[in-house]
């Protein structure tokens, strides 16, 4: 996303505005600020840095992050409901402290009133403004939730930031490093990762990838699953929502606890049955090594995309408290033979970075951040066909037009249907939305100009507008996203397009071929009387023939043989169409100028 410039004319270095950087994740959460030439990280009620999301509604009270942890309530609280932010975050499916049902925006909500009543008491002042960081795999669907729920809890939002961005962002200001780098993003909930470029005060990103069903919470569950059915004998899947529950978090606590030791004991409690079992950093890493080469798959996978050689690439920053595991680093050095640059706090870079970006934001800068586009955005065109208008990995903020015109002759409205998505045909991507766009002029096809707008802002939400060039009618549309999407199709979009590529690619051409055949078509029935007219006997046969050949090509899928059959089609007509000429230039000499049609 763009860093431009905004500062008050007369604004001094006095006026140092403040502007909260928010790292709303999975598992933790952590608030920083930069305060003139000083960056402080707020600390909650037990001198933390470090709050994890979680959230107890009980007895008519509500208890936040490390109010929760060592306690044995810690098990009923309410986590990782940054997750519900891909599927139907409205839904309410918790309950608040008098027994009410809310939804995980109202979750939500509360934590951020949360973080920002302890931004408060830290600089002992009123917070409003702030930038939140979000994985690089949101929607638009999932970042307006997370919008909409800091707006709920009192803070204006003056941009989203992709986290491994605004990792890359602080570490290259801190460390006033240049080059390419890739930042490597293992979180709670979430894997990213992204290639950026650090030169001359200039960060932009150059492409981004990731998995948004992949991180700690996953190794939780893996771990929980193995514990169970090594020392316990028992399915996971056969236990209560409540016993799993309990048995995610307490693998959680056991997996951090390996952060720090290799092996140790631990009692572990099932159904009430109570044992004690060693728990050791090998197994940990056996039973998590499938997740980990997934993310090293996916990592590879965008270095061929850009077509960059590792020896180009300065080196992987790591990111997120899950790359701590140190089986990551190794499978890192052993894959790409790089340096890592682990001199940084993976759980605080991200929101040092929000904090650093919105600093600027408010006080003005020197600095350029330039983020992109996981996806790319674009309209259904005639044949069911996509026209991608913002290209995937385009960077933002980004406007793009392109200009349409209709189909048909006559025709006084156009409905354009708002696509995202890799492959060719609209089918096979995901619909946004839709408008119409109506009173267009009723002339001849092809003639009407219709101008597309796409705006897609710093945060990643896209506006489109369709505007008739001749009467300046236009419709718009603020993209509201499908309830039922999941991100992890956002990684399947991609992966379908490269694999489906060959066939998606014949599949454009034929349509693309019969569009223009039917187009042809439907011209020459609009004149058939004139041919009739003004043709011989043999040319009006010869046209016949060729427009039945033409027809019944269009039942094959051969776009070759379409092609050959338009060609044959048009040169057999290029007699009728220059004697139809003569006879409309015939009608008009020696016409008053103003009586012509």
């Amino acid at each position: 996303m763009n860093l431009i410039k905004i500062k008050e004319p007369k604004s001094s270095k006095n006026d140092t505005k403040i502007c909260l950087g928010i790292d709303f994740g999975t598992t933790n959460s952590v608030c920083s600020v930069k305060v003139k030439d000083k960056f402080q990280f707020i600390l909650d009620e037990k001198g933390e840095t470090l709050i994890p999301t979680m959230i107890l509604y009980n007895s008519k009270t509500k208890k936040f992050g490390n109010q929760i942890m060592k306690n044995e309530s810690y098990f009923n609280s309410i986590f990782s409901v940054k997750r519900n932010f891909t599927k139907d975050f409205d839904l309410k499916v918790y309950e608040d402290e008098n027994g009410s049902k809310i939804s995980s925006m109202e979750v939500s909500k509360d934590f951020f009133i949360y973080l920002k009543n302890l931004c408060e008491k830290n600089l002992n002042q009123n917070i409003f403004d702030c930038v939140i960081t979000v994985p690089a795999y949101f929607d638009e669907k999932a970042r307006s939730g997370i919008m909409r729920a800091a707006f709920m809890a009192g803070l204006r939002v003056r941009r989203l930031i992709n986290e491994p961005t605004a990792a890359a962002f602080a570490y290259g200001l801190e460390k006033k490093k240049e080059g390419i780098f890739f930042v490597y993003d293992l979180g709670g909930g979430t894997f990213d990762v992204s290639l950026l470029k650090l030169a001359d005060g200039i960060f932009k990103v150059i492409a981004t990838s990731g998995d948004p069903n992949l991180g700690g919470d996953d190794f939780d569950i893996l771990y929980a699953k193995w514990l169970v059915k090594k020392y316990f004998k028992i399915d996971f899947d056969s236990l209560n929502k409540r016993e799993k529950l309990k048995l995610v978090k307490k693998s959680k606590l056991l997996k951090e606890k390996l952060f720090e030791s290799q092996a140790f004991n631990e009692k572990l409690k099932v159904n009430e049955c109570v044992k004690e079992i060693g728990i050791n950093i090998k197994d940990f890493n056996k039973v998590i090594n499938n997740l980990i080469d997934r993310t090293i798959q996916i990592s590879m996978k965008l270095l061929n995309e850009v077509d960059i050689e590792i020896n180009k690439i300065e080196g992987f920053v790591l990111v997120g408290g899950s790359s701590r595991i140190k089986c990551i680093s190794e499978k890192i050095k052993e894959n790409f033979e790089t340096t890592i640059f682990d001199d940084v706090n993976p759980d605080f870079v991200v929101s040092k970075g929000a904090a650093l970006h919105g600093y600027e934001l408010l006080n003005g800068s020197d600095n350029v951040l330039l983020d992109v586009t996981p996806l790319s955005l674009g309209i259904e065109t005639m044949g069911g066909l996509m026209e991608k208008i913002i290209s995937r990995n385009t960077p933002i903020p980004a406007i793009k037009e392109q200009t349409f015109t209709t189909h048909e002759n006559g025709q006084t409205a156009i409905k354009f249907l708002i696509l995202q998505g890799e492959r060719e045909t609209s089918v096979n991507n995901r619909k946004l939305g839709e408008f119409i766009l109506s009173n267009i002029q009723p002339k001849p096809a092809g003639i009407p100009r219709i101008t597309i707008m796409f705006s897609l802002d710093a945060d990643g939400i896209l506006f489109v507008t369709a505007k008739d060039e001749e009467t300046g009618i236009q419709n718009k549309l603020s993209v509201k996203t499908n309830d039922d999407l999941d991100l992890n199709d956002m990684r399947k979009i991609v992966e379908s397009s490269i694999e489906n590529a060959k066939d998606d690619i014949h599949q454009r051409m034929v349509i693309e071929a019969k569009v223009k055949a039917k187009s042809f078509l439907n011209e020459i029935e609009s004149v058939k009387k004139d041919i009739e007219l003004l043709c011989s006997k043999n040319d009006i046969i010869d046209i016949e023939d060729n427009v039945n050949l033409l027809k019944k090509s269009l039942e094959t899928n051969d776009c070759d043989m379409i092609n050959q059959n338009i060609e044959k089609l048009n040169k057999v007509t290029e007699s009728f169409a220059q004697k139809r000429i003569e006879k409309d230039f015939s009608d008009v000499i020696g016409k008053d100028v103003d009586k012509i049609d």
